[in-house]
């Protein structure tokens, strides 16, 4: 039977889209040798429809993932419709469209073929300068995904995100090493040279955080790095997906 899906993930809401990816991806046990991310801008018919039927390496099946899906062409979503009971023996191929799709456009002429989960958006709080670490702190996807996508926008770079992201966990690991030493605030101010304000809040955010979570986390984050360095994902994507991780 076969173990791949046809899905496409509409509506403006990346934190719902992004976890319910990972739940897909959990679901499926796949393995990071058979997780693909593309760029549909970049990508040709030929490219997509020879990854789809490729077998998988370790998993059950291929979880491929096209970004900004809207901007397919007719070719690439006609190579997906002519080769579909092909791709559903090796793959579960997952669009994520953020725009509406006119009634011209191929893919809403080929929604019959696939599973269609829908995200609406929701209200978040406007950006600040902090915005990302903030959200962070408070485990706020909606308002983390909005500031990693209005640094992007501003002409940041996705590694200098993925930076941010690993200061900020040093941090926590920091504070919470010394916190659970017995360190008191005042030492761990004269230790790290943070302000106390600094350390305050970071006391609080990791108050719900344990050594081996935060560990993981830094772990993740350093796979994030490997993986985005070595082209094997895409960049904004892998860094929006690991910041949702880390507001879980």
């Amino acid at each position: 039977m076969p173990s791949g899906g046809l899905f496409l993930f509409t509506g403006p809401d990346r934190p719902r889209k992004l976890q319910r990816l990972q739940a897909l991806e959990r679901s499926l046990a796949i393995s990071p040798f058979d997780r693909h991310q593309l760029d549909a801008s970049a990508v040709t018919a030929a490219q997509l429809g020879a990854l789809c039927r490729q077998r998988p390496a370790a998993s059950p099946c291929r979880l491929v993932v096209v970004d900004q899906a809207h901007r397919l062409d007719a070719r690439c979503v006609g190579e997906v419709l002519q080769h579909g009971d092909a791709i559903l023996a090796t793959t579960c191929l997952v669009l994520l469209v953020e725009q509406g799709l006119t009634a011209k456009h191929p893919l809403a002429q080929a929604q019959r073929a696939f599973t269609i989960e829908d995200f609406p958006g929701r209200d978040a709080p406007a950006a600040k300068p902090f915005a990302l670490t903030d959200a962070l702190g408070t485990r706020d996807a909606a308002a983390a995904l909005i500031a990693v996508r209005d640094q992007l926008i501003a002409g940041r770079e996705p590694i200098e995100l993925l930076g941010l992201v690993v200061w900020q966990v040093q941090r926590w690991i920091l504070v919470k090493r010394l916190l659970e030493a017995g360190e008191p605030v005042p030492r761990i101010v004269e230790a790290t040279g943070l302000k106390q304000w600094q350390v305050q809040r970071l006391q609080a955010e990791v108050a719900r955080r344990t050594m081996p979570a935060l560990d993981d986390a830094l772990g993740r984050c350093w796979q994030t790095d490997v993986e985005v360095r070595s082209g094997r994902v895409l960049p904004e994507l892998a860094v929006e997906q690991l910041v949702v991780e880390l507001c879980v």
